[in-house]
Parts: structure tokens; sequence; C-alpha cells
């Protein structure tokens, strides 16, 4: 059915979860999650999908529709929409670009906020454009994005202000879209590619027939630079339209209040007395099979994609939710076949999976895609349609569907559990679709009323029907792709045809379903002890192992279902010698590649089934550690998995072949790709050759050592003295303590004194220039990267923050929008103090070879501006507004206080401190701004690298001092 993996995901049924086999996990009973909103003798299968009791949907009598949800998750704020029906499938020939183009001049003038006012104004509130103001076209659908905080008044009435703008009042001034074809040409640059080009291949058949087919949301850069501003407002006349919009509205809002303010806003707009008819382009059917085959000098892979295509058809009954259901449950179990051959010495392919879904609006498909090794099309694709063949042919195993159905139901309980800690994200996509697409908007307590009525009684016998009533020898569309080189051989399209009838007719044994009955541990370790607690501030404990281990917890609410969890030590493979850096930097790699104790990686997802929970070790530069999360039910468990990741690590000889395999694979073709080369010589030459700071290649792919790799992981976790565990969430104290004691008191101590070192990376020193010629679009890449020594200070880290978000605006509103000269531009930096305190600066964009020259002059006479006058107070009032207003939601966040409570732990600093940031905010000045500008923008250490178009993947420099 239409959309049903957009309605799965929106109840958290897709989560890929593996739970256990112990079936109450769907009896109904009165009082339990699900029994709320349907009665279960009320879910006749003919009966009509209900739709969530928490969201008003209502119509105003000009035809604009409405959504509102109250929500408090985060607190005071809420997520805006405005959507329009249309697209640009609705552009005529002269207007082909003009629907996405009509969008940015969205932000460029309305009638209450004058050309860059209404950015200007979101910006004073807190919010940021492009995380919290967008917008985005597509081929149906134009979709404008507001976050705004609710906690004023006359922010929510000029929310509103804004949507109804966009709904009726953009001014189109002739002189703000001149200056906007600039940006909208430079977006269109940044996609260009090889993979843009197999696109423009792939896409005239994919949607042969169809108005899809010749009409990208993008456009055409001839009309994008000509077009007249008549075209712009003649698309804005006819689709820009109360009876194609809906407002959306989600968050910590009064309902009443909202409704209102929409009947205000937008009943008085009017439709045209004769509207243009809004139409539904079909794909058109084939019988015969269509095939593309595409190579191109800059594609870095290869693969090899079925696509059946299928009329769109809406979930509109119980009947079709089931049905959903029963597709879904086969997709997913189908997939894991799939990864579980990924565990193979020697797999047949790099990936691999099967997907049906929406295509476009009016089409969707079963896909089946593998990605192969070089010229092994034919081995990728056979493994691919053989493991369909054998679901479709021997079925699924009786345990493989319970496990599966146990995931379902964990997913959607925990789900459940989360509905009042559910953030305004999560609902806001479906209530554009529902609006759009009709997609099913049933609510999390409808979702699992249902599967506890329905779930249980799926039958492997339908289940195994799915890829009859998807796979046809019509409507069948293969694509391959693969990079241009000597010595390659494309498979043909009869060849392929051939494989598909082989498979049909040959013999093909029954999945085994290979499980192990034994315990993940099969004794619990000796306990350890907490021999001193302290209650620090802001509700964190502290514990004190007699092994030496320090757990800090912090309880909270934030979420029902969530505990996160991190550990950390120093050391890192900066331990390592040079000699066996590629071991060491791979080593966790394998380990999960091949499992942990007695189980492989295969058998230990299935051991897990019925848990909510995941660990993962790590060896980075300067420490190692572990990160997870689990459900509070499942706590025991994850510190089951550190214990063992600790004292029975697995590596095995398989894992290191398909890794090594697969890894060759990819970096195969890796310079063919010209952003490649050029980051690969940028770290190059900034790090001046330094050997661990090379490119992935298959040489150095042939370093990975499994007994190496062995040795370096039991070493960096021999000793746990030292470790610093954080764990964050909804726990209780009294409860948790054994668990830490059991299985964190309990590691292994040998007394040494853990320390990272410094392997002298240093940045290559003074002026330097380089220039990179790879690629054929007239596009260019520019990294402009400052550093030097700094003296640490932990409040200077705020003010490097502030001054680069500072530049972030600056640099958007010269080069973008008075220059038009860049789509985008990133700002970012570092304040470091280990290995060495250094600051290091980077400034990247793209953008036309020819104007490289003029945007890199207009940064650095910026900086130099700023370095000399200071900035504006305006600028840095629009800062603190951010920073505080993302404070206000982080503070609410079990993984803000998880990343801090680590830093603090790690700087040894008293987490007193952190009731500081608000104050230090506060406190950030136009000329604290200018002191970081001198301090972090030093014109005598900087870096300057251009990818330009041509044929030499070397690169030419020359210092600049």
């Amino acid at each position: 059915m239409k959309n049903t993996l957009k309605i799965l995901r929106s109840c958290a049924l897709l989560a890929l979860l593996s739970v256990g086999l112990s079936s109450p996990l769907w009896a109904w009973e009165e009082g339990k999650p699900g029994a709320a909103s349907v009665a279960p003798d009320a879910w006749r299968l003919d009966a009509p999908i209900p739709m969530d009791p928490h969201v008003l949907v209502k119509r105003l009598d000009n035809g604009l529709t409405y959504y509102i949800r109250k929500n408090a998750k985060p607190e005071n704020r809420a997520q805006l929409r405005l959507v329009v029906n249309a697209g640009s499938l609705q552009e005529t020939e002269a207007q082909l670009g003009l629907a996405h183009f009509l969008e940015h001049m969205a932000f460029n003038g309305t009638k209450h906020f004058a050309k860059l006012d209404l950015i200007n104004y979101l910006q004073s509130i807190g919010m940021r454009f492009g995380a919290d103001i967008n917008a985005y076209t597509s081929f149906d659908e134009t979709v404008y994005m507001l976050e705004i905080p609710t906690d004023d008044a006359e922010i929510r009435d000029k929310a509103f202000q804004i949507l109804e703008d966009w709904a009726a009042h953009i001014t189109l001034d002739p002189e703000e879209v001149e200056k906007e074809r600039g940006v909208v040409l430079e977006e269109w640059r940044s996609g260009q590619g090889a993979q843009m080009r197999v696109f423009k291949e792939q896409f005239p058949v994919l949607f042969r027939g169809s108005r899809y087919a010749d009409r990208l949301p993008i456009g055409k850069p001839e009309i994008i630079k000509s077009a007249p501003v008549e075209q712009f407002q003649a698309f804005y006349r006819d689709w820009y339209r109360p009876d194609l919009m809906a407002v959306v509205v989600v968050g910590d809002v009064d309902v009443a209040e909202i409704e209102k303010k929409i009947t205000d806003h937008f009943g008085h707009l009017k439709n045209p007395d004769k509207p243009k008819p809004r139409e539904t382009y079909p794909v058109p059917p084939h019988d015969e099979t269509l095939y593309v085959a595409s190579t191109d000098s800059e594609l870095t892979s290869s693969s090899v994609r079925i696509e059946y295509k299928h009329a769109a058809q809406t979930a509109k009954t119980v009947a079709d939710i089931r049905e959903s259901f029963v597709e879904n449950l086969y997709f997913s179990m189908l997939n894991d076949r799939l990864r579980e051959r990924l565990q193979e010495a020697n797999p047949p392919y790099v990936y691999a999976y099967s997907s049906k879904g929406g295509f476009v609006r009016s089409a969707e498909t079963f896909s089946q895609l593998a990605g192969v090794k070089e010229n092994a099309f034919m081995e990728g694709l056979s493994a691919l349609l053989t493991e369909a063949a054998r679901a479709k042919r021997h079925g699924f195993t009786a345990t493989e569907l319970a496990r599966k159905k146990q995931d379902y139901m964990r997913s959607l309980i925990s789900a459940w559990e989360e509905r009042d800690k559910t953030e305004n994200r999560s609902y806001v996509g479906n209530y554009v679709e529902h609006y759009l697409e009709q997609s099913p908007m049933m609510g999390i307590e409808n979702t699992l009323s249902f599967a506890r009525r329905y779930l249980p009684e799926i039958k492997i016998e339908e289940i195994n029907k799915v890829a009859g009533r998807w796979v046809r020898d019509t409507n069948r569309v293969i694509l391959i792709e693969a990079p241009e080189k000597e010595g390659l051989k494309l498979p043909t399209k009869e060849e392929v045809l051939g494989l598909i009838e082989k498979i049909d007719k040959s013999e093909i044994e029954p999945y085994d379903d290979r499980a192990s009955d034994a315990p993940l541990m099969a004794d619990k370790p000796k306990p350890g002890k907490v021999i001193s607690q302290q209650n620090l501030v802001l509700g964190i404990t502290e514990w004190m192992l007699s092994n030496g281990v320090r757990v800090l917890v912090k309880p909270t609410d934030f979420k029902n279902d969530e505990v996160l969890f991190s550990g950390f030590q120093p050391g890192g493979h900066s331990t390592a010698d040079d000699a066996v850096y590629v071991p060491a930097v791979t080593a966790t790699s394998l380990l999960r590649q091949s499992g942990l104790g007695d189980f492989d990686a295969i058998q230990l997802r299935k051991k897990l089934a019925g848990k909510i929970v995941a660990v993962s070790p790590y060896i980075g530069g300067l420490e190692q550690g572990f990160s997870g999360q689990a459900a509070p039910a499942d706590l025991e468990t994850l510190f089951v998995l550190t214990y063992l990741y600790f004292t029975a690590p697995r590596f095995d000889e398989d894992a290191l072949q398909s890794v090594k395999t697969r890894w060759t694979a990819f970096v195969a073709n890796r310079s063919k790709d010209p952003g490649t080369v050029f980051e690969d010589e940028v770290q190059r030459v900034l790090y001046q050759d330094h050997p661990r700071y090379q490119p992935w290649t298959a040489e150095r792919i042939e370093k990975l050592n499994l007994e190496a790799s062995k040795r370096t992981y039991r070493e960096r976790f021999a000793d746990a003295e030292g470790f610093t565990f954080v764990l964050v969430g909804n726990f209780d104290l009294m409860k948790l303590r054994p668990m830490v004691e059991t299985y964190l008191g309990s590691l292994p101590t040998t007394k040494r004194k853990d320390a990272w070192r410094d392997i002298d990376a240093d940045f290559v020193p003074g002026v330097k220039e380089i220039t990179v010629s790879r690629g054929v679009e007239p596009k260019s890449q520019v990294r402009l990267i400052f550093h030097g020594s700094a003296e640490w200070q932990h409040e200077r880290r705020l003010h490097l923050s502030a001054l680069n978000q500072v530049l972030q605006n600056r640099f958007r509103e010269i080069l973008r929008e008075e220059m038009g000269g860049v789509y985008g531009v990133g700002v970012n930096g570092a304040l470091m103090d280990e290995p060495k305190e250094r600051f290091f600066q980077r400034i990247g964009f793209t953008c036309d070879p020819e104007k490289v020259d003029d945007l890199v002059k207009a940064v650095y006479d910026e900086i130099q501006r700023i370095q000399k006058e200071g900035i504006e107070e305006s600028y840095v009032q629009k800062v603190r507004e951010t920073l505080l207003r993302n404070h206000e939601v982080n503070l609410k966040q079990n993984q803000f206080w998880l990343s801090t409570i680590a830093y603090y732990a790690k700087k040894e600093m008293s987490f007193e401190k952190i009731k500081g940031f608000e104050a230090r905010v506060k406190g950030l000045t136009p000329e604290i701004i200018k002191e970081a500008a001198n301090n972090y923008y030093r014109f005598d250490s900087r870096f300057k690298a251009v990818l330009v178009p041509g044929e030499n993947a070397g690169a030419s420099s020359e210092n600049a001092n």
C-alpha cells in the first residue's frame, strides 16, 4: 500500500530491534499499552482507518486544511509548516525550476518583511537559518518549515504573519530576483557530478512516458538565469491558493488560540475564479523490461538494481494496514538474511537490500539492489535474487517470524511509553504526508491497539506471498552503474534476464536459522564495591568503585524508555606504534563484525532478542571507551555486554576477510571522485605527509591484521582503573547501584598508568596554498584553514563558537545574498588542549571556478574588518539569543547531559561551571568577538586549498609567505 513505510516509521515500527520470543507482549489486557482509543472488537477489516485522536484536523471554507496538536516536547517550542500541494510538476516549459526558485524568494521579501528582514527577525529570536528556518520543493509539493519559541505572544503572532506572507504576499521584487539567480544556480552547481549525470540517464527510463521524467525540481540553468518575473508571478498566482494548502502546527501551544490565528490569517484568502486543475501524473505501465547501464569517469562504486513499478495505492481500511504489517515483516526478515551474508569471508556483495515504498506520488516500487565489487555484477545480483527466491520458495522460519513480530511489538510499546515525551518533529512529517498523500494518521495508541489485535495471527504463508505480488515480468526496470575504466564488462539486459530465469529454476536450500541457546554470560562476576559516594550538583552522583573505576550518574525524566551510556579512559591508538596503526584503528570494526564471547555477530543479534540495548566499544586517537544506550528494563544487558567487551572480545578470521573484501571494493575507485581527491590532498599537505593521515587504499587495507588488532584491543581494555563511566536517563539509583558494582566494579585492573602520547601530527607552518585540478563539472571547492598555537581556556571555547556563528551569518549575507556566489558557507573550528594547545578554523564553500578569487577576497576582507573595526551589536545579540534558546532545549535532553558530564569529567572541571553557561552567553560582547577574531584568524598561519576542473590529480602548491 502507498506510504506504508511512512506509516510504520512514524510509529517506530521500522526500528530493527531484536526482541525475544516470550509472546505475552501482545496479549490484550485492559489498562495495558494499546488498550486505548479503539476497542479490540472495533478493528473490523473493512472499517476505515481510525485517526489519531490527539490532532485537530479541519478545513476552512476556502479549502485550506489545518492540523493542530498540543505537544509539550520540547517545552516552549512549536513546529510550523505551510504545505503547498504544488511542485515542479505544475511548471510550464517556460517555468522549469521556478517552483523551487519561488521557494527561495519567499525568504527574500514579503508584504510585511522587506528583503532579508524575515531571516533577520527569526535569527533575532534565536532561530537558525537551515536548522529552524527552511523549505523544500519536490516534484509534487513545496513545504515551508519554521520552529519558534512559544513563550512570547508577539513571536507567535509574527510566525503566523510569516506563514500568511508565504502563502499570499511574496513580493517578487525584480531586484531581489536578480540577486537570487546566482544563489539558485550555485545550488544547481553543487548537485552536479557523476551521480547526477547517471540520474539523468536513468530518469527518462524509470519515468518513461511520465511528466516526472523532465521535471527535476532544480530546473534548467538557462531558465534560472533568465526567466522573467512574470513567470514567477504566474506560478505563484496559479498554485499558491488555499484549496491547495495546509497549515500544520505541533507544539507547546493553546489549540484554541492557534485555531483562531489560522482562521484570522488564512480564512480571508481567495481562490482564483477559474483555478487550474491540479492534475495527477501517472507513470505509464510497460510490458517489456527496460534496461539502463551507465558508466561515468567519476563514479566510485558499482551497483545493480531492479525496480518493479506499481501504481500507487493509498491505505484506506484496516485491511490495508494489516497488509502493510505483512509486507514489512517480509522485507525486514529478508533484509536480515541479506545482512547475514555480509558475515561471510568473501561476501557476494558489498551491501544489499530489498525494499518497498513510495517512488513518486503516483507510483511505488519493490526494489532489489546490490552494491558489488568491480566486475562482480552477476555474482552480487545472483546472491540478492537467490535470497529472495529462497524466501519465496521455502518461506521464513517460525523463529524468524516470532523474533520479528516481537521486534515490532517491542518498538511499538517503547513508542507508546514515550508518547508524552515524543518530540514535535516526530509528528509534523506524518501530518504533512496525510494532507499530501492521504497517508494514515493513526497515532501510537491506535497503532499499538491494532498490532495487539492482528500481529499474532499473521502467518508465514501469507508473508511468503508478498514477493509474488510485487515481483512481475512487467513494469520492470534494470539499472546498472559503474566507474568508467578499461577492462570493465557490463552485463547485458539479456544476461541479467537470463540470470533471473536461471535462479527461478535452480535448486535452493532452505534457510538455516542458526541460533544459540547458551546464555550470554554463564555466571555473574564477583562484584566490586562502591567505596565512596558523593552527591554533586545538578543531580549528579559520583561513585568510586573498589577497582578504581569512576561512575557518574544523573537520573532524569526527559525520556521514559531511554538510558544513555558512555565510558572513556586516556590512551587510544596514539599509544600504538606507526607500524601497527592500521590494526589499531580498525580493531573495533573487526570486533563488531566478529561478535562477542561465544556468539558470532549473527548469533549475538539473535541472542539480544527482546532487548532494546546497544553497546559499542571504540579506540579513538587519545582515548578508548564505549558508547551505548538501553531501555531501563534492559540496563543489566547493557552492563553484561560492557563486561564481555572487556573480558571476552571476539576476533574471527572470517570477519577480517569480510572487512577486507568489502573495504577494498569501497576504495578501489575512490580516487575517481574529484571531491575525494581534493580532501585527500588537503589532509596530506596540511598534516605534512604524516603516516597516520593518509587516504585509505587497497595497499593500506592489506595492512589489516587480526592478531595485531586483537593485541591492541586487549591491551587497551586490559585495565579498567582510570575509566570513567557516565549514565544519564530514566533509572532508579538504588536499583542501578548493584548492577554497577557487579559488572563495572568487577572489571580487571593491572595498575598501569594510562596516558595518550603526542604523535607529532603538526599542521604545515606559515602560509600555504594549493590548487588541485580534477573534475569535469564547472565547479570549485574552496577550503580556508587558519591554525596555530593558543592557550586553552574553557571560556574561550564559547568565544570561538560565537565568533563562528557571527561569521556564518555574515558570509551568508555577503557571499550568498549580496554576491550570489554560493549556496552556503560552512564555518567551524575548535580550541584544543590535547595533544597540544592550539586552534583550528575551517571555512568551506562550493562555487563557480571563475568566482573563487573574488569570494576568497570577500571572506578575508570581512574577517579583517571584524579584526580591525569589530562587529555590530545586532549580530552578537542574534548569537546570544540562539545560544540561549538552544540551551533551553538542551537542558531537557539526555544526550546533552551525557556529553556535558563527560566533557567536564575529562577536563577535571567542577560541574558547578555548568551552571554558568547562561551568564557566559549573556556576557558575550562585540569586543569579545573582535578579540577572538584576532586570536583565531591569523593571516600568517593559514592554508588555502582550491579544487578546479581539470585532469591533473596532483596538487600544484606554493608558499605565499
